[in-house]
C-alpha cells in the first residue's frame, strides 16, 4: 500500500511541526528551570547578607 504524493508530503509536513513543537516546549521548560535555579541561589546569598 502506497501513499499517495499529497498525503506523504502532508504527513510529513505534520510530523516536522510537531517534531519542533516538542522541542521548543523542552527548551522552555530547561530554560524556567535555570531561572528558578538562580533566583533561589540569589536569593540564599541575599539572606546571607543581610543575616
Amino acid at each position: 500500500m502506497t501513499l499517495p504524493s499529497p498525503m506523504l508530503a502532508s504527513a510529513f509536513v505534520l510530523a516536522v511541526a510537531a517534531a519542533m513543537a516538542l522541542r521548543s516546549m523542552v527548551v522552555n521548560a530547561g530554560r524556567r528551570s535555570l531561572v528558578r535555579v538562580r533566583s533561589d541561589r540569589n536569593r540564599r546569598t541575599d539572606t546571607k547578607i543581610q543575616g
